[in-house]
C-alpha cells in the first residue's frame, strides 16, 4: 500500500515566514512616527517690506508707501478778518471781526494714479463741502475727474483762496460758477504750453456752489488756457491767455430761482434781483444762459499782473414777463515784491523766513486793483428794485501783503466803491472798507 505525500517544512523555515507579517505590522507605525516627528525644512524668508514715510512740513502733513504709489496728506488753513467802513459808507454797514474761512482738506493717491479730494469749511459754525472728486491721471494731457470741485471757468476763481491779493476777489468772480457736481476731461499739453478743460455739469448760478441740480439741464463748460513763451528764457516766460466758455438752460423755482446775488469787497449786497416768495413778486431764471469769460496774466520776476472780463447772459422771467439780460464784469490788479521773490499765479514764496532776532522780516509785497460790475439796465424796475438795487460797481484799491513765512501771512486793504443807481432812484453812498487778514495755512 503505497504511502501518503507529506510536505516536510524545516522549523527554522517555518518560523521565519511567520515571523516577516507580524514585523511588517510592528515597524510601519514606528517608521510613521519616526517620519512625523522629523523637523520639517525652513521656509524661504519674505523680503522684507519697505517702511511707510511719513513727513511734514510747509505743504501739509502726510504718509506715503515706499514706493509712492499710495499717500494721503493733511493741508487746511484759516483766515481772520477784520472789517471796517468809513463813516460816510451806507448804515448796514457793520465793523465786525469774521472767521472768513476755516478749512481742513483731505488729498490722497491711490494706485499711483488716482488722485482724490476732501475738503471741508468749518466758518460761520457750519459745515460746507467744497470738493468732493476723484481725478484719474492717464497722463498729464489726459485726465478724468469726477465729482464736486471748481467749473473751470473764471480766472481767479481757479486760484486757491491762500494766495489771492486782495482779501476778496474781484467782481468777474461773481458772474462765473464757484464749484457744482460733474464731470471733465482736462489735461497740459507741451511741458504747459497748453492748459485745457472740457466738462458738464449740474449747472448752478452765477457765483454759485452747490451739491444738487434744481433742474433737469445740465451746463456744458469749456476753458482753454495758453503760455506760448513757457519754454522760453525771456521776459514773456510767465504770459499765460485764455478763454472760458458755458451754456445751458435753467430753470428756476420760487424755493430756488437761481439768480445771483452781488457783494462789495467789504461783503456787502449791491445787487440782487426780485424776490418775495410768491409768483408775481419773484423773478426766475428761465431759459438759456451763456457765459464767456477772456482772461490772461503775466508774471516776470517781482511783477506780477492779472486781467479778466466776464459776460453772463441769462433769460429771466417775471410772472408773465421775460427778457435775456446780460451782466457784465471786468478787473485789472497788479502786484509787486519789495524784497524781490518773483511773483506768479501760485503766490509768492519768502527768500528767508521772518526771523526778526535775526534780521529777516520775510516778503512784503505791494499790491492795486479796479474793477466793475454792471448789471442790464433792462433788469430794472421790473425784474429787480431799482430801490434796494444798484445797476453798477465800481472800486479801486490798494494794499499791503506780509509773508511771514510759506504758512502764515497779513494783508491789509483799502478800497473804495462807487455805485451807480438805475434811472430816477435814489443814489447809494461809496463804501470806504478797509479790511484786515491774518492767514496761516499748510
Amino acid at each position: 500500500m503505497p504511502r501518503p505525500f507529506a510536505l516536510h517544512v524545516p522549523g527554522a523555515v517555518l518560523a521565519l515566514c511567520l515571523s516577516l507579517p507580524l514585523a511588517a505590522q510592528g515597524t510601519a507605525p514606528a517608521a510613521a512616527a519616526a517620519r512625523d516627528s522629523a523637523p520639517a525644512p525652513a521656509a524661504a524668508p519674505r523680503p522684507a517690506t519697505p517702511p511707510a514715510t511719513v513727513t511734514a512740513g510747509a505743504d501739509g502733513f502726510g504718509i506715503r508707501s515706499a514706493d509712492g504709489a499710495f499717500s494721503v496728506r493733511l493741508r487746511g488753513g484759516v483766515q481772520y478778518d477784520g472789517r471796517f467802513f468809513a463813516e460816510d459808507t451806507e448804515e448796514a454797514a457793520i465793523n465786525t471781526f469774521a472767521v472768513r474761512r476755516a478749512r481742513a482738506d483731505l488729498l490722497g493717491t491711490l494706485y499711483s494714479q488716482y488722485d482724490f479730494r476732501l475738503y471741508m469749511d468749518f466758518a460761520n459754525s457750519q459745515v460746507e463741502l467744497l470738493d468732493a472728486y476723484l481725478n484719474a491721471r492717464f497722463s498729464p494731457a489726459v485726465q478724468v475727474r469726477a465729482g464736486k470741485f471748481k467749473v473751470p471757468m473764471g480766472l481767479e476763481r481757479l486760484q486757491t483762496p491762500w494766495v489771492v491779493l486782495f482779501p476778496e476777489r474781484g467782481f468777474p468772480t461773481a458772474l462765473v460758477p464757484n464749484r457744482d457736481v460733474g464731470i471733465q476731461l482736462h489735461g497740459v499739453l507741451g511741458g504747459g504750453l497748453l492748459e485745457y478743460a472740457a466738462g458738464v455739469f449740474n449747472g448752478t448760478q452765477d457765483g454759485g456752489n452747490q451739491d444738487v441740480d434744481a433742474s433737469d439741464s445740465k451746463d456744458v463748460v469749456g476753458r482753454v488756457f495758453v503760455q506760448p513763451f513757457v519754454k522760453s528764457a525771456g521776459p514773456l516766460r510767465g504770459l499765460g491767455l485764455g478763454v472760458a466758455a458755458s451754456t445751458g438752460t435753467q430753470s428756476g423755482t420760487l424755493a430756488t430761482p437761481l439768480l445771483p446775488t452781488f457783494r462789495t469787497s467789504g461783503r456787502e449786497v449791491f445787487g440782487r434781483y426780485r424776490t418775495d416768495g410768491t409768483a408775481p413778486n419773484t423773478a426766475l431764471a428761465d431759459g438759456r444762459r451763456t457765459r464767456i469769460a477772456p482772461q490772461g496774466y503775466w508774471y516776470a520776476g517781482p511783477v506780477g499782473v492779472l486781467g479778466e472780463y466776464t459776460v453772463s447772459r441769462q433769460r429771466i422771467r417775471r410772472a408773465d414777463d421775460a427778457e435775456e439780460l446780460e451782466n457784465t464784469a471786468w478787473q485789472v490788479e497788479a502786484a509787486f515784491a519789495l524784497t524781490g521773490e518773483a511773483e506768479s499765479f501760485r503766490g509768492i514764496a519768502p527768500a528767508v523766513p521772518a526771523d526778526p532776532a535775526r534780521g529777516q522780516w520775510g516778503a512784503v509785497e505791494l499790491v492795486a486793483r479796479a474793477h466793475a460790475l454792471e448789471l442790464d439796465e433792462d433788469a430794472f424796475p421790473l425784474y429787480a428794485d431799482p430801490t434796494r438795487s444798484m445797476q453798477a460797481a465800481l472800486a479801486y484799491g490798494a494794499g499791503v501783503n506780509w509773508y511771514l513765512n510759506r504758512n502764515v501771512r497779513v494783508l491789509l486793504a483799502y478800497e473804495r466803491t462807487d455805485f451807480d443807481a438805475a434811472s430816477g432812484t435814489a443814489e447809494r453812498p461809496a463804501e470806504n472798507s478797509v479790511i484786515g487778514r491774518v492767514q496761516f495755512a499748510f
